[in-house]
């Protein structure tokens, strides 16, 4: 799994804990499988693939066959709970926690959440008001080769 971001224990309890009381503020149901891929959003702390959830619910000894799951993340999408992402064709998940970019690595598809500080906040505003357009926030990939991919060169 992608872990560049690593979190304390008791604090991502008491994350997962804030999560929860969303989803049931939202009219929602803490289901197993709701509760394990926030579980495991939360311990990665960056994006993971379907793939990489369905490995880990897996794990858990959770099988939602693929219809479940597919529905759990459009559930979780809808209400803001998690973000997706699409790179390269391929959907990507993760917790909203703070507004960051990645580096993705084009040979071993490793992901790297980066800068905490955006620098397009306010071009994003210059964009918005230019456009007469309500912008929720932005998205931004880096794609290159990582610092083990570059010795293999």
């Amino acid at each position: 799994m992608f872990g560049e971001c690593y979190h304390n224990a008791t604090m991502l309890q008491k994350e997962n804990q804030k999560i929860y009381q969303d989803i049931r503020a939202k009219g929602g149901r803490i289901t197993g499988a709701r509760k394990e891929i926030v579980r495991l959003l939360s311990d990665s702390g960056c994006l993971l693939s379907g793939q990489e959830i369905a490995t880990g619910l897996k794990k858990a000894k959770l099988r939602p066959n693929r219809s479940t799951l597919y529905r759990e993340f459009v559930y979780l999408t809808k209400k803001h709970i998690v973000k997706k992402e699409t790179i390269a064709g391929v959907d990507y998940y993760e917790i909203p926690d703070s507004h960051h970019h990645h580096l993705i690595c084009l040979n071993c598809n490793s992901i790297k959440k980066i800068d905490p500080h955006c620098r397009l906040n306010k071009e994003e505003a210059k964009i918005a008001s230019d456009n007469k357009f309500n912008v929720l926030g932005h998205s931004l990939e880096f794609y290159g080769y990582c610092h083990n991919c570059r010795k293999e060169e």
